[in-house]
């Protein structure tokens, strides 16, 4: 199997739910620091390269601080999705899911819309975690690397 880059690991997801926006965020400090270091999709330029501390962060913050997925099926007025982002980008509906490997957690995906304007769901939900696990490895791998 190839090596995939984290882009291409962005764009299956993007491909596995129909996403508007996704983006791959790392788990620094502990869990404390947000890094969204690989992003696809309509706004996709708006979030690579952004760094700040999970307690402030939005979504991945409440991933990371639940260690499980965070669906958000009404974005707006919901505090675990960053209000001015909401608004700047139009968000409807988010989807955070964690990826962890040998039990420690290295980041999260974040999903922003679907592309077809439908609601993430449980289905997105369920279907994502199930990547997740599978991709965690081939992730940690390339957090090696770097």
């Amino acid at each position: 199997m190839t090596a995939l880059t984290l882009e291409q690991i962005a764009q299956q997801v993007q491909a596995l739910v129909n996403a508007e926006t996704v983006a791959i965020s790392l788990a620094e400090s502990e869990g404390q620091t947000v890094y969204h270091v690989a992003a696809v999709g309509k706004h996709a330029s708006v979030l690579v390269g952004k760094r700040g501390a999970a307690v402030t962060s939005g979504l991945c913050g409440a991933v990371f601080q639940a260690g499980n997925s965070v669906l958000v099926c009404q974005a707006q007025g919901d505090p675990r999705v960053r209000q001015d982002y909401v608004e700047a980008l139009g968000i409807n509906s988010a989807l955070g899911i964690p990826l962890h490997h040998q039990g420690r957690l290295l980041g999260s995906f974040m999903i922003l819309n679907r592309q077809d304007g439908q609601f993430l769901d449980q289905d997105d939900e369920q279907r994502l975690n199930e990547y997740a696990q599978t991709i965690a490895p081939q992730l940690q791998q390339l957090l090696e690397q770097q």
